[in-house]
């Protein structure tokens, strides 16, 4: 894309030059929705957010005015200024009371690119609202074409954000309408993309391919888990994704400079999410079920197909929930896990099973004879074979999704001492 100097010099500034990367915070929540705490202490956050090392934060033109300062010098964030309004909060979309029906939903702009260039900006967010209907869905493009227009004649960066928010979305159909509003936004105009993710991996691949753009993902509404919020950005960046653009999971964190500098590990610092919480278990440690915690829910099992081979399910699950039978209801849901009780390596006469100096199984193929021996032997009855070789727990290569899922504690990691012979069912 051929841009003006002044927009890439702009750019820059935002996108980290070394991997084309932006860890970005969104603090403009306040002026069109409730007064929450983060808002009242914004000046705290956004120096913990500073602190954190985001490479841009987006505030209202008003928060500019007063905490601008905040992001002056040669190291700060870049500075993005949030140009319009909408009033969706006060519909019930956010944590508000004063609920609004959605025939009164207005948007309009409240700043414009010079006024944003003049606090020392280094792009402006615009909103970009698709579902509603043809009528509104031409007004807004209209707003977003006059932005861009404006933009392109003052050298500042548009970042739009597509909002599909309107009665013609669906659960079923949100994913498409953002990959359309995607492309729409950077055909107006837009230099990158503010958007949601659309659910998984492969819609987003597709949003990111046909954007052309830089795309930043949002985060969305509050987590309550860390890990979660880690989670969607990892996704997006494995589909394409720019970075992100995250609001209410750094300013309403317990730790917003942990959070901040967490998210950076992962898009600038390449570690893992297990690396950044530090999951990654230690070395001697095997799978324990704790029954009293389990309730069936088996997403451990969606967890492990996944982790292993495409798509989801759990008939080639290396677990299972087992259920109590009829008649026996009060007997526990119980997790049936590997627990390297070694009976596979045992019987494993041409030694091609192995229990690695990392307490992981391993299956050496080219000694594997397909005699089934192993799975004969395991007593959990967790072994099964494709194509002639045997399936394994493998821990995951040192990081079990399955303990990672469990949100109920109901498979943890526990010591293991080499050649336990002790084999039963926990």
């Amino acid at each position: 894309m051929v841009r003006c100097p002044g927009k890439t010099a702009r750019l820059n500034r935002l996108f980290n030059p070394r991997d084309g990367r932006a860890v970005c915070v969104a603090a403009d929540h306040g002026w069109m929705s409730d007064v929450t705490p983060n808002v009242m202490e914004l000046r705290r956050i956004l120096e913990l957010v500073v602190r954190g090392g985001a490479d841009g934060i987006l505030i209202s033109f008003g928060t500019a005015v007063r905490h601008g300062h905040l992001l002056r010098g040669k190291d700060s964030p870049a500075m993005l200024i949030r140009a319009d309004w909408m009033n969706m909060p006060r519909l019930g979309a956010s944590n508000v009371s004063n609920v609004l029906p959605v025939v009164n939903f207005k948007k309009m702009a409240t700043s414009r690119a010079r006024d944003a260039l003049l606090m020392g900006a280094s792009a402006i967010t615009i909103y970009y609202f698709i579902g509603y209907g043809d009528e509104f869905e031409a007004i807004n493009i209209e707003q977003a074409a006059d932005f861009a227009k404006e933009c392109r004649k003052v050298g500042l960066p548009l970042i739009i954000e597509p909002m599909a928010v309107g009665g013609m979305v669906t659960g079923v159909n949100i994913a498409e309408i953002l990959i359309a509003s995607g492309r729409i936004a950077a055909e107006i105009g837009a230099d990158a993309l503010k958007i949601p993710y659309t659910g998984d991996v492969k819609s987003f691949k597709q949003l990111v391919d046909q954007a052309g753009v830089p795309v930043l993902v949002l985060g969305g509404a509050k987590s309550d888990v860390p890990r979660d919020a880690l989670e969607l950005v990892d996704e997006a960046l494995r589909a394409g994704a720019s970075g992100t653009v995250f609001g209410r999971n750094v300013t309403k964190a317990k730790d917003p400079e942990k959070m901040v500098s967490d998210i950076v590990a992962l898009v600038h610092g390449g570690k893992t999410i297990a690396e950044i919480l530090g999951e990654r278990r230690a070395l001697g440690q095997r799978l324990k079920p704790v029954p009293t915690q389990c309730v069936g829910c088996q997403l451990c099992e969606v967890a492990c197909v996944r982790a292993h081979t495409p798509g989801y399910g759990q008939t080639r699950a290396r677990l299972r929930i087992q259920f109590p039978p009829l008649g026996d209801e009060l007997s526990p849901i119980r997790p049936v896990v590997c627990t390297l009780c070694g009976q596979c390596v045992e019987a494993c006469q041409p030694g091609a099973l192995t229990i690695g100096p990392d307490s992981r199984l391993v299956l050496e193929r080219n000694l594997c004879t397909q005699c089934g021996a192993c799975v004969e032997a395991c007593p959990f009855d967790l072994i099964f074979t494709e194509n002639g070789y045997p399936v394994v727990c493998d821990l995951c290569e040192g990081d079990p999704e399955c303990v990672k899922w469990c949100k109920r504690g109901a498979i943890v990691l526990t010591e293991w001492k080499r050649r336990a012979r002790h084999v039963h069912a926990e």
